[in-house]
């Protein structure tokens, strides 16, 4: 009897001990907050120009700060900066440039991170057309995307160059009108349309790249932004997406093959190419480069750079204010 009283006992303790046990868990259950649902809307297809996001979000770093991350890819005709302002997306990607006449038009962004120090935009013509500089536009036929055509209008003004002498024309996505000869200067990307032309048959020898940089005309590339409203209501969720993000792209910048095939198992059109991944995200990295900033960092000599060309062009109303673009305190 003694024997079975002493067993009766330590089953109660045990289930008594059980039970905290069980409701300990529960509760820490409970008290664990649910992740942040974020969507961040791109500018352009999965690619390697927004590795460090996937990356980021392969290995985890989203997840660690709390955030339930969606990327969601994007497209011609969709502008990231309308997707954020109407809270589709919570942040988005675009170039400063972009950014800034949102802003002056009247969209509440801001950019919460400066990726790309350079945008990578450069024309390219042959050798052989005898186009050397600007000024040898003239009468020449000439391709841009009229999305953003900024740069190029600046550097005919910078040539002197009327642009009626200049036959410009839309330039979509395909770059056959110049691999054909129907067009003699072409805007391409470094790190994406260059390396297409090489693989469609050209010889880098063959062609001439005019950088906007060489002319005092490169603009900082991709920010990451979000809206005004969500950096003031939700300073700590701004920060968390910043710090992951920055994290995902310093280990794309320090791993790029590992970043290509965290990108290429991200593609679910299944059209990208290793060899050109590869390509461009070594390019990426270039731009990406710091040269003396911090990772994200905005730069108040860029904004007021390119405030001042769009400005000039009377893209904007007046160059705005650096606390109207930009925010560098995500950073500290």
């Amino acid at each position: 009897m003694r024997s079975a009283s002493s067993a009766a006992r330590v089953l109660a303790a045990a289930a008594i001990v059980l039970s905290a046990a069980v409701a300990g868990l529960a509760h820490g259950q409970a008290a664990r907050p649910a992740p942040d649902k974020v969507t961040l809307r791109l500018q352009w297809l999965t690619q390697c120009q927004f590795a460090g996001y996937y990356v980021g979000l392969e290995k985890g770093y989203y997840r660690n700060e709390g955030i339930d991350l969606d990327i969601r890819t994007g497209a011609p005709d969709s502008d990231p900066i309308q997707m954020v302002t109407v809270g589709v997306a919570q942040f988005g990607t675009r170039w400063l440039a972009d950014l800034m006449k949102g802003i002056d038009a009247g969209a509440p962004v801001i950019s919460v991170a400066q990726i790309f120090g350079s945008s990578g935009l450069v024309l390219v013509t042959r050798v052989d057309s005898g186009i050397r500089q600007p000024r040898d536009f003239v009468g020449k036929r000439v391709g841009i995307w009229l999305f953003n055509p900024i740069q190029f209008y600046s550097l005919l003004s910078q040539a002197g160059v009327d642009v009626g002498r200049v036959k410009v024309t839309g330039l979509h996505t395909s770059l056959k009108p110049f691999v054909s000869r129907e067009l003699d200067v072409v805007n391409v990307m470094t790190y994406n349309e260059l390396p297409s032309l090489l693989r469609a048959g050209l010889k880098r020898s063959e062609l001439r790249v005019i950088d906007f940089a060489d002319y005092g005309l490169d603009f900082p590339g991709d920010t990451l932004f979000t809206t005004r409203a969500l950096l003031k209501g939700r300073p700590d969720l701004a920060r968390r997406m910043v710090r992951a993000s920055l994290r995902g792209w310093a280990d794309a910048l320090r791993d790029q093959e590992g970043a290509v095939r965290i990108v290429m198992k991200h593609d679910r059109s299944g059209t990208l190419d290793l060899e050109h991944q590869r390509l461009q995200m070594a390019d990426v990295a270039r731009l990406v480069a710091l040269n003396g900033r911090t990772l994200g960092e905005h730069r108040a000599q860029d904004v007021d750079r390119v405030a001042g060309i769009l400005a000039n062009f009377k893209l904007i109303s007046h160059p705005p204010s650096h606390a109207d673009v930009y925010t560098n305190d995500l950073l500290r």
